[in-house]
């Protein structure tokens, strides 16, 4: 019997954002059971504009994206998650990691103020937290500052997703 060496798979090339969010809009809307008139109407854009979307032709601003998750009765990140996000959340939810006991007080003191510059000392704290927690790419500290800026809980799976992407990259 003859045996073949298995090859890796090469990393697939990055779609640009356009091309992700054409894809997922075409396939929100489809599995919607909107038409791109009945989206349009629903989000306040133009056929157009859906039409340009789903076509990858058009850069949208983000009200406009965010308007159409909202007709489809998803979050924005649904329509701009590539393959590559989606493998990384996949991972990071099967992969079993020791949560460590971290004390978030400081996080939750500044973002309860409620004052913008307090959110940023907030994210600041979570990318020292996780650089300490030994997450040492750019990408996990920051994914974990801005998770935990949001919801402090949320700073270690930040800081994995974060690592899980740049690991892809």
């Amino acid at each position: 019997m003859v045996t073949h060496p298995v090859t890796p798979m090469p990393p697939e090339p990055r779609e640009s954002a356009e091309a992700v969010l054409a894809k997922n809009l075409t396939a929100a809307r489809s599995l919607r059971g909107f038409t791109q008139h009945e989206l349009a109407a629903a989000a306040d854009v133009s056929r157009a504009t859906v039409a340009q979307l789903e076509a990858g032709l058009s850069d949208p601003r983000l009200s406009t994206v965010s308007a159409l998750a909202e007709a489809l009765g998803v979050a924005p990140l649904a329509l701009l998650a590539s393959p590559t996000e989606v493998r990384a959340l996949v991972d990071t939810l099967h992969r079993p990691t020791p949560t460590p006991v971290i004390d978030l007080t400081r996080v939750r003191f500044f973002l309860a103020s409620g004052m913008l510059k307090d959110r940023l000392r907030a994210a600041r704290d979570g990318a020292e937290i996780a650089r300490q927690l030994g997450y040492d790419s750019p990408a996990a500290q920051i994914t974990a500052g801005l998770f935990a800026a949001l919801e402090p809980d949320a700073l270690v799976l930040g800081a994995q997703i974060g690592k899980t992407l740049s690991d892809d990259t």
